[in-house]
């Protein structure tokens, strides 16, 4: 039997594991470079991997669960960013900003779409 997982939790997870992830992102910018900041990042970027796994679909239609779908990889491209903070190639360690904005803009388009057609359907 399928357990359904309390959609308060995992929105409760995500925006935790977005902030942590943009907060470690943004601290080296500024000049702050702790040494485990990138331990916080790979935390956000696991933490919002789990969360959008676990999101269930809005409704049934093929498109909303492409784009749900889509979350899912922006998050995945979130930890692919987090592991090449641990390379110690310098040109990997430079290629974290590169996935974090391909994840980024992923997110953003899947989020607005998804917002835009549950919208739309029940209109």
């Amino acid at each position: 039997m399928k357990q359904k997982v309390n959609p308060k939790i995992v929105n409760l997870l995500l925006c935790l594991g977005m902030l942590v992830l943009l907060g470690a992102a943004f601290l080296p910018i500024v000049g702050v470079n702790w040494p485990w900041l990138r331990y916080a990042y790979a935390t956000g970027a696991a933490l919002t991997l789990v969360s959008q796994v676990l999101t269930p679909s809005a409704d049934n239609s093929l498109r909303v669960r492409r784009l749900t779908r889509m979350n899912v990889w922006a998050a995945v491209l979130y930890c692919v960013s987090a592991a090449c903070l641990f390379v110690h190639d310098a040109s990997m360690q430079k290629s974290w900003v590169a996935f974090l904005l391909a994840g980024a803009v992923m997110q953003i388009y899947a989020t607005m779409m998804i917002s835009h057609l549950t919208g739309k359907e029940k209109s």
